[in-house]
């Protein structure tokens, strides 16, 4: 009886704890940002330099262990049990797991990315000659197969896949079976509370990293094309803009708000596309993406297996690859709790081919689109495409659109609506899951409108110091000790799964 009547206080005081720190970050950030470039980024990048090689070892099993699993028996499971049955149409499926996974991120990189690679190549000549093939390939490790795959792992873990373990959504559920022997009922209470709390911080901090990244591309854009000079304050608005763009989605739910804007995005990300390839040549684009598949598989097969000595300077990968997969993990328990709660009810092969296979094929496309059309037009025009990335990477993708004449101004305020509601939707899917980690009934609103303000401040703090790379290291704070949680669970998961096989 004791134990029962402490659940609720655990569970109301979790939230109040959540905010707390986040407002604490907040206020400390604001009043002392040096604070944020002079000791917190520095112990980030040194936790990156000792943890990063082999988590994306760890990485690297989880990819194969997706793909062994969708090709054998197992892969006829469904999430969720064989009684469940699927709540979304495959499309607004495919849209809404796409816009919360890394949507924004293709956007903003779209351009800026394999051009950077293509004028500082991090991965070795001698082993991959063709430099705009080596910087698609390398991008293509950033944002490809692992990461959807670390994602999918996710989803499994908390999607009712076992029957003990990960049941509705529970993060804590695996890591509590394996904890069962030596601890007591309310240690286990504990030991939950504690694991929500740093889910909540890695999910919080994931994702104001990534809004403050997002709200530089889209400042940028508003500057250059209306010829605004007031930094801060067309930041404030932005972001202003997407609180209350993802406070009302969230607001509405998963069907009526999520999901919309999820394929309404996907058709303008689609469109978009489309109306680029129609209006530059396609050779450059085919070549480009042909080299990139070939050094991709070579990466996918070996390199990655080994990919400091891939690289011309093994510690490149702690500001790029390793900060990325932490990135990944931190959005992974939001990611992986909305997985399961969109995934209910499909085959395992399905889930596995539409959450990693399809979009690994859609990044793929993306980046040969925007950098080999990109980087073909400025090797031809001379335009100063590449010139404009090197000294601000977020001018690249405007720079080039402008040579498209009144179509390119149309790509780009497309390009800056697809960013908008890419980062509007990915938000959303974090507080609704930020919300049910804490406790919070989907009828008090009050908590709604609290995170959104707090999430929305946040990003405006990190994006007064104007720093990409210190965006990309608040975004994994919560991340590095997330990690020990997660292989926890990824020990509970197995543990049950083989113990439900035996059976």
């Amino acid at each position: 009886m004791v134990i029962k009547a402490r659940i609720p206080k655990l569970v109301s005081n979790l939230e109040k704890l959540a905010l707390t720190l986040c407002v604490l970050f907040v206020s400390g950030a604001l009043l002392f940002p040096d604070m944020l470039t002079a000791h917190i980024q520095p112990l980030i990048i040194n936790a990156l330099s000792v943890l990063g090689g082999p988590f994306f070892l760890l990485v690297n099993f989880l990819l194969i262990s997706v793909i062994v699993l969708a090709i054998s028996p197992l892969g006829q499971r469904k999430i969720g049990g064989e009684h469940t049955s699927v709540e979304f149409s495959t499309f607004g499926w495919l849209s809404m797991l796409f816009a919360a996974g890394m949507g924004s991120g293709l956007i903003f990189w779209g351009v800026a990315e394999p051009a950077m690679h293509v004028l500082q190549p991090p991965l070795k000549q001698s082993l991959y000659p063709d430099r705009q093939g080596a910087a698609l390939a390398i991008t293509l490790v950033n944002w490809g197969a692992h990461a959807w795959a670390l994602y999918a792992v996710f989803g499994l873990v908390l999607g009712g896949l076992s029957h003990n373990s990960g049941k509705a959504g529970d993060i804590s559920a695996p890591v509590l079976s394996v904890t069962t022997s030596f601890l007591s009922r309310e240690g286990q209470l504990k030991c939950k509370y504690v694991i929500q709390l740093v889910a909540i911080l890695a999910i919080f901090f994931g994702v104001v990293g990534t809004i403050a990244n997002s709200t530089l591309l889209l400042r940028k854009g508003i500057e250059l094309e209306l010829g605004i000079n007031s930094p801060w304050l067309v930041g404030l608005i932005i972001i202003m803009l997407l609180a209350l763009l993802f406070s009302l989605s969230a607001r509405l739910g998963l069907k009526k708000g999520i999901q919309t804007l999820s394929q309404f995005n996907v058709f303008l990300a689609f469109g978009v596309l489309i109306w680029l390839i129609m209006m530059v040549p396609l050779q450059p684009i085919i070549d480009v993406a042909i080299s990139g598949v070939k050094f991709y598989s070579h990466l996918l097969v070996t390199g990655t297996w080994q990919l400091s000595s891939q690289l011309n300077d093994p510690a490149w990968a702690n500001s790029w690859t390793y900060n990325y997969y932490f990135w990944w993990l931190a959005w992974g328990p939001f990611v992986g709790v909305f997985l399961a709660k969109i995934s209910q009810g499909r085959p395992v092969w399905q889930y596995i081919v539409g959450v990693v296979i399809v979009p690994t094929f859609v990044t793929l496309i993306w980046f040969s689109v925007f950098s080999g059309s990109a980087i073909a037009w400025d090797s031809g025009h001379s335009s100063g495409i590449m010139a404009a990335i090197k000294t601000d990477y977020t001018k690249g993708l405007f720079v080039f659109f402008k040579q498209l004449g009144w179509q390119g101004g149309v790509l780009i305020w497309s390009s800056l609506l697809l960013l908008l509601i890419f980062v509007a939707t990915s938000a959303d899917s974090a507080i609704l899951v930020i919300r049910n980690l804490a406790g919070t009934k989907s009828s008090h609103r009050f908590s709604l409108y609290v995170w959104s303000f707090t999430l929305a401040l946040s990003s405006w703090v990190l994006l007064l110091q104007n720093n990409e790379l210190l965006n990309r290291s608040i975004a994994i704070i919560g991340a590095v000790p997330f990690l020990f949680i997660f292989i926890l669970q990824l020990i509970g998961f197995v543990k049950e799964f083989m113990k439900e096989l035996q059976e």
